[in-house]
């Protein structure tokens, strides 16, 4: 642990700094005690990152197994008087997080890779602890675009991890002219288990585009969380969906997904986009959440990116 920390103090430009509590990066998951048995440490960990205004980001190291539990105990009010932002990072069991501190206006939550995950699906071997060193040199391009990341004079750490990358797709289902569009959503499941608490209720879907993926979960299953949104009304106030990576044991399940929105999207001329862009897959392209972004129509091809921004300041 002692080293991992190491390699990521290391290439973390300033002025940031890295703090965390080893105990919860270190903890085992006993399913015989309910997968983890440190709730109440992590939620302290979580609540002291979202009230101190010194705290830049929430960087989830992994996806986060049994962490939609403790969510009811955190207090995110304090990011409605916070001064700075505040960014949150992280996939999979973290789209509760990303999409609840994105609802805020000084939140802006990201629906990217956890750096752990590099671990995983970057091949070959001796590749991937470059790519987790540079997923943190590059971070500093969300937190300060401005700034040009020290030791990386041709900003090569910033296109490392897709992070300039826009999300490309096709579209499938019904018609869209682009424009400026917000998204929410993230992994499905997860979704749908945040929809009925009050941290959920905060996630508008209204006007927005739906963003959604999954792994590992059977078509019944898939058709079960989308009903659950259905419910909820959100089908019915979404501008259009996009459809992920969604496969199990190796199998693409895009097209079933897409079938299934059939049975769930109030109207034929709701637009769907299919891409590959992000999900349990590799690379992944960073979803900013419930941001401005231009979606770019092409004929069946859709491109979404980040809107440039820039601002005049008195002298």
């Amino acid at each position: 642990m002692d080293a991992y920390l190491a390699a990521i103090r290391a290439k973390l430009p300033s002025p940031y700094r890295l703090t965390c509590d080893k105990r919860l990066l270190t903890a085992e998951e006993d399913l015989a005690r309910g997968g983890r048995f440190d709730d109440a440490r992590r939620v302290r960990d979580l609540q002291r990152a979202i009230d101190d205004e010194n705290c830049a980001a929430i960087v989830a190291a992994s996806g986060g197994g049994f962490f939609a539990r403790i969510l009811p105990n955190v207090d995110f009010s304090g990011l409605s008087r916070r001064k700075g932002r505040l960014w949150a990072f992280g996939f999979s069991e973290m789209t509760s997080l990303v999409n609840v501190v994105g609802s805020y206006r000084s939140g802006r939550g990201v629906y990217w890779l956890c750096p752990n995950y590099v671990g995983w699906k970057v091949e070959p071997q001796d590749e991937r602890l470059a790519a987790f060193e540079q997923f943190w040199a590059g971070l500093a391009a969300w937190l300060a675009p401005s700034r040009r990341v020290a030791g990386d004079p041709d900003g090569a750490a910033r296109d490392l991890v897709a992070a300039t990358r826009p999300i490309e797709g096709r579209l499938v289902r019904g018609r869209t002219t682009g424009g400026t569009v917000r998204l929410v959503g993230g992994c499905l499941s997860v979704l749908a288990a945040l929809l009925t608490g009050p941290q959920g209720r905060r996630i508008r879907s209204d006007g927005r585009w739906l963003f959604i993926e999954d792994v590992n979960e059977a078509c019944h299953r898939i058709d079960r969380h989308l009903a659950a949104l259905k419910m909820a009304g959100w089908f019915g106030r979404v501008a259009g969906v996009i459809v992920g990576d969604f496969h199990t044991r190796g199998a693409d399940q895009r097209d079933e997904t897409v079938a299934l929105l059939r049975f769930h999207l109030p109207s034929a001329a709701t637009p769907v986009v299919v891409s590959t862009s992000f999900g349990h897959t590799w690379p992944i392209v960073p979803v900013p959440v419930n941001q401005r972004l231009r979606m770019t129509v092409s004929g069946r091809a859709v491109t979404i990116e980040r809107v440039a921004t820039g601002r005049v300041v008195r002298r």
